[in-house]
């Protein structure tokens, strides 16, 4: 009897150590990437984060109050206006307190929340799917430069992936649940604070809160009450904002299609310009997609930022052939199996292309194209993962197992490919990274005269076109040393409300440099400095010398 319970115990042990030893390896390969060098790679603030956090580091080291700026109603939330978004803004507040203005605090928890919802999409479609193919849909997503580039980057898009991945998988959890209220309610949470997230997002509310509707009969009662409600309290809260909240809810840096076609005088639609306008999309966003976007085909920089359109190459181009396999067999297998849970990539996948197709004055690219990701890279893994199973169920039992290993070794591959990408090629070339302005400009101007003119006073400027910049740059090069001539009074930043103190102290001739990013907006605001010796730096800043 002790032998038989020993070998139960034995075969127990092995079940469970081949249930969970695979998930666990996928999730460590994982964490050791999104985690790898995340302080220092790359050695930038990358992805447009330098405009994102200005107001909560604003908050932090100034002590600001920026409750009048930071509220729960909905804004135009595009890429360098995400310090509007106070869930957001949670995030890297804690971040900057624990750590200070480094990489590793400005990237830490968006990372670590994103790292929890691919491991929380495991958990909620295991029930649906196969395991490995859930293992390999997440390896290869999670290893994608695309997903490594907004993941690591402590942006908002990243942030907003991990929204989207926790909304979806919350919802799933409900399907089928018995009673279980609390749970019903965290759904609610996280689908309500979906407009927190990217504008690129936003639809994901709507059709989850449509789907609760639609599936009510595989929800129980108790919770589908309590994720609707918990959604309409959240919600609630535009009222005191209303309408203009809900004006807000599309727009994407001020504008969308509909916005932008109603040109005519008398408040009509320009029918002409929007057939003209959804053509143009349509037709950039098939190149971008089907891999028709750039010259090369295996040595390509997947997933640059900030780079023309033509240029845009959204994943690996020989991964094409198999998202459209997996576009066939996902629509294939739903209307043979009448299992809705498998179209739902395919209607994920064209919601996530309504962003794109709603440009305005703006065309497709890598930021509006942020709710494709998961999709697009789920249709691939299931094409391929199909293949593969097709070809197993015709071949000898002697070939199956090298079949198996094929497919995990051609996940392996691919993984590593993209690896190698995100770490090897530079993905902001052209006005992020390090050629951006304000690095530059500390670089080669600002650190070497502060190094060479140690008692001399400068007034700082660099307040973008819409009064939104703060400093953030040359704060995290300057580190402490910027720092302390802040509190000595030797370096001094312009804003909007301290600019008549700062006119009052430049006439009394305080200063002795005046560096501004945007002289065409310092001229008027400090007019002194129009009558000041002014040289151009190399990145179009520029430095005035104050008369004695």
């Amino acid at each position: 009897m002790t032998e038989k319970n020993a070998g139960s115990r034995a075969k127990n042990a092995a079940e469970s150590l081949r249930n969970w030893l695979p998930p666990a390896l996928v999730f460590a390969v994982v964490l050791l990437v999104m985690f790898w060098r995340l302080g220092s790679y790359p050695p930038y603030l990358n992805d447009y984060v330098d405009q994102m956090i200005h107001l909560e580091v604003n908050k932090v080291f100034d002590h600001a109050d920026i409750s009048k700026r930071v509220n729960w109603y909905w804004k135009e939330m595009y890429a360098a206006g995400a310090f509007e978004s106070p869930l957001y803004g949670m995030v890297i507040e804690l971040g900057l307190r624990l750590f200070g203005l480094t990489l590793f605090g400005v990237r830490f928890f968006p990372a670590l929340i994103e790292f929890g919802a691919l491991i929380l999409t495991f958990f909620a479609f295991r029930k649906y799917f196969p395991r490995y193919l859930l293992l390999s849909f997440i390896l290869l997503m999670a290893l994608s430069p695309w997903h490594l580039l907004v993941a690591r980057s402590g942006g908002i898009q990243g942030f907003s992936v991990s929204q989207y991945l926790i909304a979806f998988s919350m919802f799933v959890l409900l399907i089928d649940r018995k009673r279980s209220v609390g749970l019903a309610i965290l759904a609610g949470i996280s689908t309500a604070t979906i407009p927190y997230g990217y504008v690129g997002i936003r639809l994901l509310l709507p059709l989850l809160a449509l789907l609760a509707i639609v599936c009510f009969r595989r929800i129980e009662k108790y919770n589908l009450v309590a994720y609707l409600g918990t959604i309409l309290a959240i919600c609630a809260i535009q009222i005191g904002d209303f309408p203009h909240s809900l004006n807000m809810y599309f727009f994407a840096g001020g504008e969308n299609l509909i916005s932008v076609a109603r040109s005519l005088p008398n408040g009509g639609y320009d029918l002409a310009f929007v057939a003209r306008k959804l053509n143009e999309n349509f037709q950039l966003l098939f190149k971008m997609i089907m891999g028709l976007n750039g010259e090369a085909f295996w040595n390509v920089n997947v997933a640059r930022c900030t780079t023309p359109i033509q240029d845009v190459v959204l994943y690996p181009k020989f991964l094409v052939p198999l998202f459209i396999v997996g576009l066939v067999y996902s629509l294939a297998h739903a209307y043979k199996q009448k299992r809705f849970i498998l179209v739902m990539p395919v209607l994920l996948f064209l919601l996530g292309l309504v962003p794109n197709m709603m440009s305005g004055f703006g065309i497709p690219n890598l930021l509006r194209s942020i709710m494709l990701l998961v999709p697009l890279y789920f249709l691939i893994t299931y094409g391929a993962y199909s293949l593969f199973c097709s070809i197993y169920t015709i071949s000898s039992d002697r070939l199956r197992a090298a079949f198996s290993g094929l497919f995990a070794v051609f996940v392996g591959v691919v993984s590593a490919y993209q690896v190698n990408n995100y770490f090897h090629y530079e993905k902001e070339t052209t006005l992020g990274g390090k050629n951006n302005a304000a690095i530059v400009m500390y670089n080669e101007f600002l650190e070497p005269y502060m190094a060479g003119h140690p008692n001399s006073r400068i007034l700082y400027h660099e307040l973008g076109p819409k009064l939104e910049w703060s400093y953030v740059v040359v704060r995290w090069l300057g580190g402490k040393r910027v720092q302390t001539m802040r509190d000595e009074g030797k370096l001094m930043f312009l804003t909007e409300d301290n600019r008549d103190s700062m006119d009052k102290l430049l006439k009394q001739g305080y200063f002795d440099i005046v560096v501004s990013a945007y002289p065409d907006q310092l001229e008027p605001m400090l007019p002194d400095t129009r009558t000041m010796e002014a040289k151009v730096s190399p990145p179009g800043y520029k430095v005035y010398y104050v008369k004695r």
